[in-house]
C-alpha cells in the first residue's frame, strides 16, 4: 500500500524532533496535501506567497526572469525539502519570483497563520523551523560562495554533490541556469567529467 503525503511528512518531522501523538495529531489537521502537475505554477510574481510548501515527491524549482527574459534558477526542492518566498511570505508583499513543478508532484502546505501558530504552541515544531531556516540559509550561503570562487567545472561537481538525484532528472538548460554558465560550457563540462 502506498504511503500517504501526510504519513510521508510525519515520517520527515519525526525524523527532525520528538512529537506527541496529539502535537503529530495538531501538525498533520492543518496540513494540505497537493498534486502539482509538470509545469504548474505554484507561485508567480504578483502572488502573495501564503504559504509553507514540503515536497514529498517530485522537484519545483524557483526563479526569476531577468529583463531579457532568461531564466535565472535560484534552487531546486527535491523530496524532503521546502519552498516558499521567504520575503513574500513574511511581509504580505508580492512576489518576483516563480516557483513550478519540474515533473509531477505530491507537497504539503501549511498556511504561515497555521504554521506561527504551530510554532507558539509547539515547542519542536519551532525547533523544527529553526533547523529548516538554518539548512536553507547554509545552501543559499554556499551557493553563492561557489558562485564567485569557483570555477564552472566545480560548480558542476558541487551540483551532483549536493542532488545526486537530481542531475540525470533535470533538463541540461536549467542546470545551466542554476551554475549560471550557458549550455554549451555544461555540455562540455560534463563530456569531459568522466568520475562523475
Amino acid at each position: 500500500m502506498p504511503v500517504s503525503m501526510l504519513d510521508f511528512f510525519e515520517t520527515y518531522i519525526k525524523a527532525h524532533s520528538t512529537f506527541s501523538s496529539e502535537e503529530i495529531a495538531a501538525i498533520k489537521s492543518v496540513a494540505i496535501s497537493k498534486r502539482l502537475k509538470k509545469k504548474q505554477y505554484l507561485l508567480r510574481p504578483g502572488d502573495v506567497c501564503r504559504f509553507h510548501t514540503f515536497v514529498c515527491s517530485g522537484c519545483l524549482r524557483y526563479y526569476r526572469l531577468g529583463s531579457d527574459g532568461a531564466e535565472h534558477i535560484l534552487s531546486f526542492s527535491p523530496d524532503n525539502h521546502w519552498v516558499s518566498d521567504q520575503v513574500s511570505l513574511s511581509t504580505g508583499s508580492p512576489s518576483d519570483d516563480y516557483i513550478d513543478a519540474l515533473e509531477d508532484s505530491d507537497i504539503i502546505q501549511v498556511s504561515a497563520d497555521n504554521f506561527r501558530s504551530l510554532m507558539r504552541e509547539i515547542p519542536n515544531f519551532d525547533v523544527l523551523h529553526a533547523k529548516i531556516v538554518t539548512e536553507d540559509c547554509g545552501r543559499n550561503r554556499d551557493r553563492i560562495y561557489m558562485m564567485i570562487s569557483h570555477q564552472a567545472e566545480e560548480r558542476y561537481r558541487q551540483f551532483v554533490r549536493l542532488y545526486p538525484q537530481l542531475y540525470h532528472r533535470i533538463p541540461l538548460f536549467m542546470i545551466a541556469s542554476y551554475l549560471g554558465v550557458t549550455r554549451e560550457t555544461l555540455t562540455r563540462i560534463r563530456g569531459s567529467a568522466n568520475d562523475i
